[in-house]
């Protein structure tokens, strides 16, 4: 298994929530602000870089989340709303496009993709190409599949799993990524990890992708409140973040077989709220985990407990910690 190098990074400014990011081909960040119609970029490996605005999107409040689109080099699907995120509502959700330029300091291109019909509440988006996303629906606890040409959206999966259970959190199923002939989810409220077989049908764009089999439960003992959620390239294990409680958990996967097991590697980080894992760019063989933090946004039914970041979630600018168990270097940004 490749050794993972963990790189934490805050918001700015401090007060900022994201929820959402990609690692662009240059090597730079995107993440989407959830409080704020704004799209920012910096680069990860500078730990002085201060964060740059992209864009701003028009006809909304909230940048949910955003996913790479395949075969292109450098687009993005961005899912954006009208949000009120003391009631956890939105409304008017759309699906934009964009896409950047090499030239950084050329704005980059957006187009107004589609309406997104939304009876519940998507937190994440994932491509399966150009023409179809999946859309992982806490609120409804299904997982929807949306030809973007059409705008029309179908359920692509309903299992007892992404149910929210008897768990405290808001949501069921909530963050997805797809590796492979695997969709692997959360459940946020029951505190699960799982994964769903499926398969791709090129031949007919405007379906895509189908199931091909029942759900699996891999493992089904983590918090409520989880959030940001990466899956190794080959699978064999998966790091998810608890936003609440600030715990990094990885999961061991037997692919064979669907099943693992969860410890604690990272504790009291500051709501953790995304995760991403992309190749090391010194070493293809070892892997770099992104988590993006919430800063120091307050919301009622967001409890906080005290921890050590508690005295440096407003800084912004950069500091470096030191933590033990499996990271070995912390970036604060």
């Amino acid at each position: 298994m490749a050794e993972e190098d963990v790189v934490l990074i805050t918001q700015a400014p401090s007060e900022s929530w994201f929820e959402g990011f990609v690692v662009r081909p240059n090597g730079k960040v995107l993440a989407t602000r959830l409080d704020q119609p704004e799209l920012y970029t910096f680069v990860a490996e500078d730990k002085d870089a201060v964060p740059q605005l992209v864009c701003t999107v028009p006809d909304c409040n909230s940048l949910i989340n955003i996913c790479s689109i395949p075969g292109y080099d450098d687009e993005y699907f961005v899912l954006c709303s009208t949000a009120d995120l003391e009631a956890v509502t939105h409304k008017d959700a759309w699906l934009w496009r964009v896409i950047m330029n090499s030239d950084d300091s050329i704005p980059p291109k957006l187009i107004r993709v589609t309406s997104v019909p939304d009876e519940g509440y998507c937190l994440g988006v994932q491509a399966v190409s150009d023409r179809v996303v999946l859309l992982p629906d806490g609120r409804t606890a299904v997982i929807w599949h949306m030809d973007t040409k059409t705008g029309k959206k179908t359920i692509f999966a309903d299992d007892e799993s992404m149910k929210r259970g008897n768990g405290e959190a808001f949501f069921g199923v909530n963050r997805l990524q797809i590796i492979d002939n695997w969709v692997y989810f959360t459940n946020s409220g029951g505190g699960k990890l799982c994964r769903l077989p499926v398969e791709f049908d090129p031949s007919n764009e405007e379906i895509g992708i189908r199931t091909a089999g029942p759900v699996q439960t891999i493992v089904d003992d983590l918090p409520s409140h989880l959030d940001g959620m990466a899956v190794s390239p080959g699978q064999t294990h998966a790091y998810v973040a608890s936003h609440i409680d600030g715990h990094l958990h990885k999961v061991q996967i037997d692919p064979a077989t669907g099943t693992g097991t969860s410890h604690i590697i990272l504790s009291s980080l500051d709501s953790p709220t995304g995760v991403g894992i992309v190749p090391h760019p010194s070493d293809p063989e070892k892997l770099k985990l992104y988590i993006v933090c919430c800063g120091e946004i307050e919301v009622a039914w967001m409890p906080r407990e005290d921890n050590p970041w508690e005295a440096i979630r407003d800084i912004n600018s950069a500091v470096t910690v030191t933590v033990t168990e499996e990271v070995v270097e912390t970036t604060i940004i």
